[in-house]
């Protein structure tokens, strides 16, 4: 199966400012008539939705290894189902979370450790490959900072089931993109997400105008 097009995920804490970033994106490549898919984990076609509001349901209570095979699920159907189909079409797929999440949230927030990646290996490995995004872009914020945002309620911004844990959780999960972006430094972009709303976005301008310079490039040396 190759892989023609591209694939982006954003990536960070909560409160981090993806959900307005993603928006200003999604404006941006409509703009430079970019053909393009955003969509979301868990979540994106109907059976993920589904799983997500198990998941994050303030009312659910579950083991930390439950959610990592409720993540785990959502993901595969909806690799399967949209992200792969709309790749191999050519088109940017940019997606809210992926994998690093599950790796940070589960496997630092959670403690499962390893587990979560090979879970997660599994999960995204259709037809003998493993399908990770190209690049993550990680919108790096502190937890006390994306925390406050949150709680703050200055957007439409549903506070959620991992919202609501320990801050010694949060700073698990910080901590987990901390040592994720080393050691995927190849797959990693930080933009800092404690500036404006717009410094940050143009930030991911030009880390998004780059990929798709080299990815053009890179067409053009196969015709």
């Amino acid at each position: 199966m190759k892989q023609n097009g591209l694939f982006i995920a954003i990536e960070g804490m909560d409160g981090s400012g993806k959900t307005s970033q993603l928006e200003r994106i999604k404006q941006y490549l409509t703009e430079q008539d970019v053909s393009f898919l955003s969509t979301r984990e868990p979540g994106g076609i109907p059976v993920s939705e589904q799983i997500r509001n198990v998941i994050l349901n303030v009312d659910n209570h579950m083991s930390g290894l439950t959610e990592c095979l409720l993540y785990a699920s959502a993901r595969r159907e909806h690799l399967i189902q949209k992200v792969i189909p709309a790749v191999q079409s050519g088109q940017l797929v940019i997606c809210d979370r992926y994998v690093m999440s599950s790796l940070a949230y589960q496997g630092y927030g959670r403690e499962l450790g390893k587990a979560v990646l090979d879970i997660n290996r599994l999960a995204i490995q259709v037809d003998q490959r493993e399908y990770w995004a190209d690049v993550n872009i990680y919108i790096n914020v502190r937890p006390e900072v994306g925390l406050k945002r949150i709680m703050a309620k200055t957007s439409d911004r549903e506070i959620n089931r991992l919202d609501l844990e320990a801050i010694d959780f949060h700073h698990r999960v910080y901590q987990g993109y901390t040592e994720l972006s080393k050691q995927y430094a190849d797959q990693f972009i930080m933009v800092n997400g404690e500036q404006t709303e717009e410094e940050v976005f143009e930030e991911i301008r030009q880390v998004i105008d780059r990929l798709i310079a080299s990815q053009a490039g890179q067409a053009s040396e196969l015709e």
